[in-house]
């Protein structure tokens, strides 16, 4: 009863978060906190690649414990979705055979900017400013740093055909896809179709909270380097200022302060993005019988 059943295993920067959060509203369902504990992964890869990522079964779970009445337990590491090889054995060997897969697919041109400077926001180990230069060096720099995270291999996280095909391969039937265009543009029948999937009730979805919100970025790195880093300074505050309502909104007012807005991809970067994506969206688009070619026009 404490292991989980629902897997939102990709891909990052396409709209998971809110899934998660939406699919926790559910009276049936139990989404785990923290999000992405990256627990089928983290030895594998690398424990020093994800430091918030949990390495000890227990550990992990023990996240489902409180939704053990609940017709389903979920998280959502969304770096499952580039390890199908790692994951997919461990999934079908560990969990339950009727254990649900949920993959969210962004146009590969949009995921990749924005996950650069997602990855630039909140990981002190992305240090490039320029989003070409990280691009071409992204798996390079990865295999070389041991605790580069694998959110920065910006090439390798939009290539889904061969992601995809090893899912639907193993799950068939259990396996569930949302193309973020369609979660835009119709979110309420988007989120029917999920719960069609899973077999659970309709019902209606509290949409006004947003979650990861992005388009901003840190002014320096001096005070990035200070925000997210472990320091004493930080540690006396904590305890200087117990309630962590109000460290939030500091830490807000803090970013808002200290932020300056992400600029616009340039045409360059798009056409580039556009001819390395182009096979690769043509092979899903026959994959998944659907033409998603116009991500790459």
């Amino acid at each position: 009863m404490g292991k989980p059943n629902l897997f939102i295993v990709g891909a990052a920067k396409s709209g998971t978060t809110s899934l998660h959060n939406y699919l926790n509203q559910h009276p049936d369902i139990f989404m785990c906190n923290p999000k992405e504990p990256h627990f089928l992964i983290n030895k594998e890869i690398g424990v020093d690649r994800i430091p918030v990522g949990i390495t000890e079964k227990l550990e992990y779970e023990d996240l489902f414990f409180e939704g053990g009445d609940k017709k389903y337990r979920g998280e959502s590491s969304v770096m499952y979705l580039m390890y199908p090889e790692i994951v997919i054995p461990k999934i079908k060997n560990n969990y339950l055979e009727d254990t649900k897969i949920i993959i969210m697919l962004r146009n590969p041109v949009e995921r990749a900017y924005s996950g650069f400077h997602h990855v630039k926001r909140y990981n002190v180990k992305e240090n490039i400013q320029d989003f070409t230069e990280a691009w071409k060096l992204s798996e390079e720099r990865y295999f070389n740093q041991k605790d580069m995270t694998p959110a920065s291999r910006y090439q390798e996280l939009g290539l889904y055909f061969n992601q995809v095909q090893s899912y639907l391969n193993e799950f068939k039937d259990n396996l569930h896809i949302i193309i973020y265009d369609d979660y835009k543009s119709d979110f309420k029948s988007e989120m029917n179709k999920a719960f069609d999937f899973l077999e659970v009730e309709n019902i209606e979805i509290d949409s006004d909270k947003r979650h990861m919100v992005g388009g901003w970025q840190w002014e320096n790195e001096k005070m990035k380097r200070l925000m997210l880093s472990r320091n004493p300074l930080k540690s006396v505050l904590k305890m200087l200022i117990p309630f962590k309502g109000l460290r939030k909104y500091i830490r807000k007012r803090i970013q808002n302060k200290n932020s300056v807005e992400v600029k616009q991809i340039t045409e360059k970067e798009r056409i580039m993005l556009k001819e390395f994506y182009k096979i690769d969206v043509k092979k899903l688009s026959g994959l998944l019988n659907r033409n998603l070619n116009f991500w790459v026009k």
